[in-house]
């Protein structure tokens, strides 16, 4: 806990990405007493049957034909870029740095739905997170960042680009596994994992913010 608190006095926030559902309470309430924010987070992990499922999914539902898949990459137009912010923005989503996304310094993906007047209507995304020499480092990703604005919401856009990011950093670069997190209780989110085939993994995120720096005292909505 001291080194997350120090973590938090340098950049605003940090979390704890693995801890035992278990333990989570103690974690957390070490971290209240100290003053901090805290988010709870449900891991969600995906192997195999997640990528069977992704498969099917993009098989049966493909994207709508006024919409095309922009990926993003070392160069991409900065346009691109900003479509994809723009949707994850609005929908309370915080997208990871342009650096990450366009997998300059560590391997990674965006991809954004635009419409026929240039408009991201829908995103995701994914990257490596855990160091390459961890354990996980070369089998689990990241994964998630789903997000559709509500005017096209109920055309699974969404699941459509969440599969093809899961495929993408398996096909790419071999991650075998993706994880997300999902506050317990959003019913949407877990919803589309489950049909992704990605499922709780009885472990959480603790994620943490010095209130006084960051706005509402999270990273995300």
């Amino acid at each position: 806990m001291d080194r997350l608190a120090a973590l938090v006095e340098l950049q605003g926030s940090s979390f704890f990405a693995r801890i035992d559902d278990g333990a989570f309470d103690r974690w957390r309430t070490g971290a209240r007493r100290r003053g901090l924010s805290t988010t709870h987070y449900a891991r969600w992990l995906g192997a195999d049957a997640a990528a069977r499922s992704a498969r099917a999914l993009l098989k049966d539902h493909p994207l709508p034909p006024d919409l095309e898949i922009r990926r993003i990459g070392p160069d991409t137009p900065d346009e691109a870029l900003a479509q994809l912010a723009d949707v994850a923005l609005s929908c309370g989503v915080l997208p990871p740095s342009g650096a990450v996304l366009r997998g300059r310094c560590k391997p990674g993906l965006g991809l954004v739905a635009v419409d026929r007047a240039g408009r991201g209507v829908a995103c995701a995304g994914a990257a490596s997170f855990w160091h390459p020499d961890h354990p996980d480092g070369r089998r689990q990703c990241w994964w998630g960042m789903l997000a559709t604005l509500p005017e096209r919401r109920g055309q699974r856009l969404a699941l459509v680009l969440g599969a093809l990011a899961l495929i993408e950093m398996r096909e790419r670069f071999g991650f075998g596994e993706v994880f997300t997190g999902i506050e317990p209780g959003n019913a949407p989110s877990e919803a589309a994992c489950a049909r992704l085939g990605l499922r709780p993994e009885g472990k959480s995120v603790l994620s943490v913010a010095d209130p006084g720096r960051v706005p509402g005292g999270r990273m995300t909505k």
